[in-house]
């Protein structure tokens, strides 16, 4: 046809050799657009085979698509395909429960090849994106529950990961456990592990300061006491006065008041198993309290054990009519029937309940004699001998910190001696301390081996070294059901904030990898928020994944669903270089004010209340205004204390209470009852991965931001250094910044702003607070402002006459009256116009005010009469 028509009707103008050519572009054309739509027939048909493959076998298609699909269907259409995937598989499969993920968290769901690190910004849900891909391989990938082990570092995001998992998969969950619970699991130690509980006992500490005393006793007095002298004069003095400031009466009368604590410094669960304890303890019956009883491979420990190899084991069981509970105690009834040197003493609330104290007691005593035991009472004086130990000073809380580093690199007595030798101290007062830290070093290493005890970062050791000799089966407790693991046999690991991994857990995790090829490793952090170095963490091994683990993947998931754009912003301004920034999900833009303390006038009112303090009216009003909006609220700082002055006035300070915590009930005192459990306090370091509606930083000065503690001059030696420390308090900023999910103020000081906010303010402008924007606290009027000047147009006379008479009662001049305030209670203008210093007045006008500064009454007095404008005062009263 096309032939024909050239020659019918185009021939005179075209040439054949123009109509060949022509024609031969048509059929290239033609020929092209078959291949590609052959080509598009054959991806369809590869990308229905993949998404079959998907839902078939999900674990080998990577290795599909590089065998069959990957001429046809690009690297970014298959992730694209992974993806969408893994999103309508979660949609189908987590809803209503959960969120679908978002494509970069499903990306991170959907790597399952390999080794795999996930940078996860503030905010981005990667606790949940953890939990979703263990989720993902058991419920979809078919890996055996067993075949997988996730980490965390500590207890809190371990129940949190269990609880998420429990939710969906009942009893058949994977592995859940903290580091240190995985070498507990492992190794199953005889030996008692030395801690430090913030809020329980500290035996590590305890241990640290008998060296450390010991050592004083002996032959290192002179160097402790110049050192102590030096640096930590206040804990020598301690030491020297003796007595502690109590008498062994007030002694024994603290120690037996406290809730959870024995007499001989046992830490208990139970106020009924404190009564135990101090009963044996006074009676002088040697016990354990939780002693290890091996009951089918797991480490059992009843309450209290007297005697070695035979004797009475004594249980509280505290929560009978609970089924599971009663049960538990049934087994342990059975357990010890079939011990013959063993008897079990039991006792529940009712034997304390009935009687009192001293009644169970007797009880006491009577069944432990009847079993053989003698119980000889020790004297108030006996007690107090044995019990005298000193509190844990600050020089021992250095030394113990710096033993647990040295712990936590492994460091033998002889590698910690050269690097002492090889270090050039910059001070007398480093080189003294380095001399008696690597005493005490050894001598802690040695009382270990003597007492038999042990701490976390020995443990991890051992752990290390048992999974080194291919001992990788783990047994444990969860649940109150028996579990056993074997590092050999597991697929995947998942590893949550794996910014905070150190040297003992990276030693671990490659022991394992060395008895186990197959395992693959998913780690999840953010190095924006690594703040633990002074627990161990190391951000090396975040920065240096990819060496550690040769061809790994490294994903990000930087949507932050937490924040406000604004709150998004300016924690990607701090952290301005320093990495992939992340993307405000939520549309709502927010607010970040920089909040300056040098610009707050407190009302006449709010002075009265708070006498040279600024602060506590200044946080009242922004803190009244968030929680009056329906706002919760946290107060973030650095420190357990406050850089700036606060009046207590009568508020006691309980010892066992912090600086932050008498602050926040402070706050709460003044706020409504209903609405003051709206606003809580916390160090920044504790209230990191939890968030509030409002977030105030307290301290954004350089003494805080960042804080360079004085006791960093003796850990130089270990690595530390002025910029690593200025690097990490950058990071602490952060995550404070990042707490808050709507408003964010910042409380500075002009002429004191902390140099991360002046590094911030060259990235993003922050807008300054205008304080007349939030009111003090309404409610009852307990002061009153008074201010006296000249009525209009009688010139500046009429105050003159008077003023030597205000100034002996406390009136002060503010440039344009003279001012004072009293309390509203019991208040009258009568009686304040009755004294003397009125006669003389003449053309005074009398204003009274309220905290908002609102005038509530108003006089004028001429010749010593005095003549009402206006009394709302009278009028209430009335």
């Amino acid at each position: 046809m096309a032939d024909n028509f050239y020659q019918t009707r185009c021939i005179d103008h075209i040439s054949s050799e123009e109509y060949d050519t022509e024609k031969k572009k048509v059929e290239r054309r033609k020929k092209e657009r078959q291949v590609i739509a052959q080509r598009e027939r054959k991806k369809q048909t590869l990308l229905k085979s993949l998404r079959e493959h998907f839902e078939r076998d999900f674990l080998t298609a990577d290795n599909f698509y590089r065998t069959r699909c990957i001429d046809h269907i690009s690297s970014e259409e298959y992730d694209t395909e992974k993806i969408n995937y893994v999103q309508s598989w979660a949609k189908d499969s987590l809803a209503p429960k959960a969120p679908k993920p978002d494509p970069e968290q499903a990306a991170a769901i959907g790597a399952v090849e390999g080794n795999v690190q996930v940078v996860a910004r503030a905010g981005s849900g990667k606790t949940a994106t953890l939990v979703n891909r263990a989720l993902f391989l058991q419920e979809h990938c078919d890996i055996a529950p067993s075949e997988m082990l996730l980490l965390a570092f500590n207890r809190k995001a371990a129940e949190e990961m269990q609880g998420r998992l429990t939710e969906y998969l009942q009893d058949s969950i994977p592995h859940v456990m903290t580091f240190h619970a995985l070498a507990y699991a492992l190794v199953h130690p005889n030996e008692k592990i030395l801690l430090d509980n913030p809020e329980g006992e500290q035996s590590l500490s305890r241990a640290v300061q008998r060296v450390i005393d010991q050592h004083r006793r002996d032959n290192h007095y002179n160097e402790i006491r110049a050192l102590m002298m030096a640096h930590f004069r206040a804990d020598w003095e301690r030491i020297v006065s003796g007595g502690y400031d109590l008498t062994p009466s007030e002694m024994l009368r603290y120690r037996r008041s406290l809730a959870q604590e024995s007499l001989d410094g046992t830490y208990v669960k139970s106020s009924p198993e404190k009564v135990i304890a101090n009963f044996l303890f006074e009676h002088d019956i040697e016990y354990k309290y939780e002693r290890n009883f091996w009951w089918d491979d797991i480490n059992y420990r009843p309450d209290f054990t007297i005697g070695d190899r035979s004797g009475v084991i004594i249980e509280y069981f505290g929560l009978r009519g609970d089924p599971d509970y009663d049960a538990r105690s049934e087994e342990k009834r059975n357990y010890w029937q079939n011990k013959p040197d063993w008897e079990l003493l039991e006792f529940s609330p009712n034997d304390l309940a009935s009687g009192g104290g001293d009644s169970f007691y007797l009880l006491l005593r009577q069944a432990l004699q009847d079993r053989g035991i003698t119980c000889n009472q020790l004297s108030e004086e006996e007690i107090w001998g044995r019990i005298k130990d000193r509190a844990i000073d600050r020089f021992t809380t250095v030394v113990r910190g710096f033993i647990q580093r040295c712990r936590k690199f492994s460091l033998t007595p002889e590698q910690l001696s050269e690097r002492v030798n090889n270090h050039d101290c910059n001070s007398n007062v480093e080189q003294r301390f380095l001399n008696l830290a690597r005493v005490f070093y050894a001598s802690y290493l040695k009382h270990l081996q003597a007492t038999g005890e042990e701490d976390f970062d020995g443990l991890m050791q051992k752990a290390v070294e048992m999974v080194a000799a291919d001992n990788t089966e783990f047994k444990y407790r969860s649940r109150n059901r028996s579990h056993i693991g074997n590092l050999a046999q597991i697929q995947y690991v998942l590893i949550d904030e794996y910014q905070d991994f150190s040297e003992l857990f990276y030693r671990l995790m490659k022991a394992v990898r060395e008895q186990n090829s197959r395992a693959r490793f998913f780690c999840v952090g953010d190095d924006w928020q690594s703040i633990n170095s002074f627990a161990g963490s190391d951000l090396h091994f975040f920065e240096n994944f990819s060496q550690d683990f040769q061809g790994s993947r490294k994903l990000y998931v930087t949507t932050n669903y937490r924040s406000a754009r604004a709150i998004v912003d300016v924690g990607n301004a701090l952290m301005k270089g320093l990495g992939t920034p992340a993307c405000a999900h939520k549309t709502m833009t927010g607010k970040v004010v920089l909040a300056d303390l040098s610009t707050f006038e407190p009302t006449p009112q709010e002075e009265a209340e708070n006498p040279g303090d600024n602060l506590t009216p200044a946080v009242l009003r922004l803190v009244n205004k968030a929680i009056n909006d329906g706002k919760n609220v946290v107060l973030l700082s650095r420190k357990n204390s406050l850089p700036w002055y606060v009046n207590y006035r009568d508020q006691r300070n309980p010892s066992v209470e912090s600086g932050l915590d008498r602050f926040l009930r402070l706050l709460r005192a003044r706020l409504p009852d209903e609405l003051a459990e709206k606003v809580t306090i916390s160090t920044t370091h504790n209230y990191k991965g939890l968030q509030k509606d409002v977030v105030i930083v307290l301290d954004a000065v350089p003494r805080c931001y960042p804080l360079i503690h004085p006791n960093l001059i003796f850990t130089h030696v270990l690595g530390d250094s002025v910029e690593s420390v200025v690097a990490e308090e950058r990071r602490i900023f952060y995550v404070a910044l990042t707490r808050a999910m709507e408003n964010l103020f910042i409380l500075t000081e002009k002429g004191s702003f902390s140099p991360f906010l002046e590094d911030l303010e060259k990235n993003i402008k922050l807008s300054r607070l205008a304080w007349s924007d939030y009111l003090p606290l309404e409610g009852k009027i307990q002061y009153i402002t008074i201010k006296i000047g000249n009525q209009n147009g009688r010139g500046s006379e009429p105050t003159k006459k008077i003023k030597e008479l205000l100034k002996p009662k406390g009136y002060r001049w503010d440039g344009e009256t003279w001012y004072s305030i009293r309390p509203a209670e019991g208040f009258s203008v009568k009686a304040f116009a009755d004294q003397d210093i009125w006669d003389l007045a003449d053309g005074i006008e009398v204003g009274f005010y309220d905290y908002l500064d609102n005038e509530i009454a108003l006089y004028h007095v001429d010749g010593g009469q005095w003549r009402c404008i206006n009394d709302d005062i009278r009028e209430s009263d009335d």
